[in-house]
């Protein structure tokens, strides 16, 4: 009998005292799992292990490609739409400063016209020339006198007598008003005059020479008289026209 029990636990290939080691291992291995589990809550809950947060991100939804979602005619079109439909700013005009009324200007008085701005009915034939006075008076030295003559002449250039040929201005400092009539100097011509005044051989441009009727009507604009003082120029012919 004793024989048949050894030889049937020898069969069975393990001792009993190896099954019941087996029995305690998992027993243990439970309770460590155990321990790290309520060990894991306690940290929790103590606030030495907290949970991972989670930060939910909202899609964004994606706007469709204009290029990639319609032809590419149909994407022209559509562009050339909305840039026609884009209203334009339009820049406002700037204000206009209100115009101020010019002041209309005073009328001045016109100022009364003179011999040379009107239309006169005659006028000097020529320029003035300066001659040797031995032409006419061979008589005098140079140094006596300076000689102004000539003649007046109607519209079919005729000798005109009797009207009055005035010398004014001012011959080296001293005032000049003198005057005669055509005709009085024949010397010169039927209508000839002359003025005979002490030469004094200067040059002198304040002399002037004028026509007038018998009232002092003035019949021609002033003549300057240009004065060299040379005796190669001491005598001034200037003739007058009618030209109306």
């Amino acid at each position: 009998m004793v024989k048949r029990r050894v030889s049937a636990e020898s069969q069975s290939g393990l001792p009993s005292m190896a099954r019941r080691k087996r029995g305690s291992c998992s027993s243990i291995t439970i309770g460590i799992v155990l321990m790290i589990i309520i060990l894991i809550v306690l940290l929790a809950a103590s606030g030495i292990i907290s949970a991972p947060v989670v930060h939910k991100t909202t899609p964004v939804p994606s706007q469709p490609s204009t290029s990639s979602a319609l032809p590419a005619g149909q994407a022209s079109v559509t562009l050339a739409q909305t840039l026609a439909s884009t209203p334009t700013v339009t820049a406002q005009p700037s204000l206009t400063p209100t115009t101020t009324g010019t002041p209309t200007p005073s009328r001045t008085p016109s100022p009364t016209p003179t011999a040379t701005e009107k239309s006169m009915p005659f006028v000097v034939r020529g320029t003035p020339e300066g001659l040797s006075h031995t032409l006419f008076h061979p008589e005098y030295a140079c140094e006596e006198y300076l000689f102004i003559g000539g003649q007046v002449w109607d519209l079919q250039d005729s000798p005109l007598m009797g009207l009055v040929v005035r010398l004014g201005g001012t011959y080296g400092g001293d005032i000049v008003d003198m005057t005669v009539e055509s005709g009085s100097s024949a010397v010169y011509g039927r209508s000839g005059y002359e003025f005979a005044i002490a030469n004094k051989q200067i040059a002198e441009s304040e002399l002037y020479i004028q026509l007038e009727d018998a009232s002092g009507e003035l019949l021609s604009a002033r003549t300057i008289l240009n004065i060299t003082g040379s005796c190669q120029a001491n005598l001034i012919i200037v003739n007058f026209k009618q030209v109306r």
